[in-house]
């Protein structure tokens, strides 16, 4: 008798058609992979941005609100403009005030402290912080100014209240679209209803 013997190997097409399942999976599984990591990392720099900017702003709001006459009486305002402001605050509470300007540069809100000096002239060199990155305002102002009445003024003697605005995005040219701060800030030491 005759033992048939039969061929328990794969053929050349079942192999090919496995092959291109696998390949079609590892390439979905890695493009998904790839995709978590992308928008885990952007979620991390989104949300450092936002915090960054949340803080800013407290810093902002809280030195602007206790401006004060420099230390030789000038006005507690120096220069006011959309998207740069100095002025006069006890930042680091040693009963001296300091010029302080907060300025955009490209997508960065820059800080400068100037201290007084033994001549309460500010002439010092100013010392840099970022406050805050991924600013983007482009075109839109930081500051606005307005009177006691609440109406839009650039005459420094004037103004009562700033309105301090923030647009933050770590990737301006995709979703999600720009995170907005805002806050209006006021004068403890220009108040004229005393």
């Amino acid at each position: 008798m005759l033992k048939t013997k039969y061929n328990t190997g794969f053929t050349l097409v079942e192999i090919l058609v496995a092959t291109s399942i696998m390949l079609l999976v590892m390439t979905l599984g890695q493009s998904f992979i790839m995709q978590g990591f992308k928008s885990t990392t952007f979620n991390t720099e989104q949300e450092e941005a936002i915090r960054t900017g949340r803080n800013a702003m407290n810093t902002i709001t809280k030195e602007i609100r206790g401006a004060n006459s420099s230390e030789q009486g000038d006005y507690p305002l120096l220069q006011v403009e959309e998207q740069d402001i100095v002025f006069y605050s006890d930042v680091d509470n040693d009963d001296l005030m300091e010029k302080i300007r907060y300025f955009r540069q490209d997508d960065t809100l820059i800080k400068t402290i100037t201290e007084p000096g033994a001549l309460y002239d500010y002439n010092e060199n100013p010392s840099t912080s970022t406050l805050s990155l991924y600013l983007n305002n482009q075109e839109e102002p930081i500051f606005s100014y307005f009177n006691s009445n609440n109406i839009a003024t650039d005459v420094i003697n004037d103004i009562r209240l700033i309105n301090i605005n923030l647009r933050i995005n770590v990737t301006p040219w995709r979703a999600p679209n720009d995170y907005y701060l805002e806050t209006d800030v006021s004068f403890r030491n220009l108040k004229s209803n005393l």
